[in-house]
């Protein structure tokens, strides 16, 4: 009967072994123009309008470099030059399985060149 018991226990508990923790993210576009096609490692944000939140959930992980993603946001502005994404530097990184994230999408220009960065929100 203990023996019955134990396995019953372990069977009832491996999908809780076996299922993605959940991460919540919500990205804040400040970069102060309408974004399209924006994505970050294998994530599709899509269309982002000026001032706009957005709101994913249930990712499976997201890598981390100090306090912001590792993976530098990319999109299209219209009338800009689209640049080449740098790759990231897994130096320090880590991954997250759980919690809530919020960051900021800001822009850097140079001239009709731009890149996206992330900072975390405040």
């Amino acid at each position: 009967m203990k023996k019955l018991l134990c396995l019953i226990f372990f069977i009832w508990s491996i999908p809780s072994l076996t299922h993605a923790q959940n991460i919540n993210l919500t990205v804040f576009n400040k970069t102060g123009y309408d974004l399209d096609s924006v994505s970050f490692h294998h994530y599709n944000l899509g269309k982002i309008g000026k001032e706009d939140t957005i709101f994913l959930s249930d990712l499976n992980e997201l890598v981390m470099q100090g306090n912001v993603p590792l993976h530098r946001p990319f999109g299209i502005i219209q009338g800009k030059k689209r640049p080449n994404n740098l790759k990231p530097c897994g130096t320090k990184s880590r991954k997250e399985k759980a919690g809530s994230y919020a960051f900021d999408l800001l822009i850097y220009e140079n001239g009709e060149e731009y890149r996206f960065y992330w900072q975390k929100h405040e």
